[in-house]
C-alpha cells in the first residue's frame, strides 16, 4: 500500500532502474517508456538522471542499458546482508535428497534466486540472480502466502496506476483455483507445495518470522517423501534465520 504521500519521481525512477536490469538487451528511451505508461521526455530526464549516477549508461546506438553502479549495489547489499554466506552451509545438507536445491527473495511479483543448484551442477553455478514470476515458483508461494489479500490483489489488479512492469501475464487470482486460495491453502500448512512443470514440484518453506527469504527443493518425488522434505526444510530454515540473528 502507498503512503499518503509517495514520492512519484522516485518511483518512477526506480521503475526504469528495473526495466532495464531485467530487459535482455539495451532499450531507447521512447521503447522504454510505451513499456511503462511514462512520457517520453520524463523518461529521458530519468534515465540521464541514472547515467550520472553510474547506474545506467549508453551504448554506441545511444539505447540505455544497467551501469556498473547498479551491479556495484548488487554486490554491496549481498555482502551486507549476509545472507548467502550465512545460509551456504545449511543449504548443503538439503542435496542429501537428491533433488535441486534453492534460496530466494521476493519482491514485488518475482523472486530471485541467490542460490539454486541442481544435484548435478557445480557450486559455482549457486548465484542465479535472474528473475522469475513468483507464481510459477515454490519459493515466491512460500513468500506470497505470508502477504495480506489486499496486497496481492493489489499487486496483481492494481487499483491505482503503477508503472512498474508485471513478470509475466496476471493470474487468475478467485475461485477454488485461483492463486489467493493457493496461498491461504499455503498458510494453512505451513509450505508451499506446487507443480513447477510436467513431473517436477518444488516444496519450499518461508525463513523467518517476517520472511526475508525462503528455502526450497525441487524434483521429481512423490507424497511419501514430502514429510522428510518439510521436515528438513523447516530445520534449514530455522537454522539460517538463527545464524542471521547471531551475526
Amino acid at each position: 500500500m502507498l503512503p499518503a504521500q509517495p514520492n512519484r519521481s522516485l518511483m518512477d525512477g526506480l521503475a526504469c532502474l528495473q526495466a532495464l536490469a531485467t530487459s535482455e538487451r539495451p532499450v531507447g528511451t521512447r521503447e522504454l517508456a510505451r513499456r511503462l505508461g511514462l512520457e517520453p521526455t520524463r523518461v529521458n530526464r530519468l534515465l540521464r538522471t541514472l547515467a550520472s549516477m553510474g547506474l545506467a549508461e549508453q551504448d554506441e546506438h545511444r539505447k540505455y542499458r544497467p551501469g556498473p553502479g547498479i551491479h556495484v549495489l548488487a554486490a554491496q547489499s549481498l555482502h551486507g546482508s549476509g545472507l548467502i554466506d550465512l545460509s551456504l552451509r545449511h543449504l548443503r545438507g538439503l542435496h542429501d535428497f537428491g533433488h535441486s536445491v534453492a534460496l530466494g527473495v521476493l519482491w514485488r511479483d518475482q523472486v530471485s534466486y541467490l542460490y539454486h543448484v541442481g544435484p548435478d551442477e557445480p557450486a559455482a553455478h549457486m548465484l542465479q540472480g535472474l528473475p522469475f514470476p513468483a507464481t510459477a515458483s515454490g519459493i515466491g508461494i512460500a513468500l506470497l502466502a505470508h502477504e495480506t489479500e489486499e496486497h496481492v490483489r493489489e499487486l496483481y489488479a492494481p487499483t491505482e496506476p503503477s508503472h512498474f512492469l508485471l513478470s509475466s501475464e496476471p493470474p487468475e487470482l478467485d475461485g477454488d483455483h485461483g492463486l489467493l486460495a493457493l496461498l491461504k491453502r499455503t498458510r494453512e500448512q505451513g509450505y508451499a507445495l506446487v507443480d513447477t512443470e510436467p513431473g517436477r514440484r518444488t516444496i519450499a518453506v518461508a525463513v523467518g518470522d517476517q520472511p526475508y527469504a525462503a528455502v526450497g527443493v525441487s524434483g521429481a518425488f512423490g507424497d511419501d517423501v514430502v514429510p522428510a522434505l518439510r521436515t528438513a526444510l523447516f530445520e534449514v530454515a530455522q537454522k539460517i534465520d538463527n545464524s542471521k540473528e547471531q551475526a
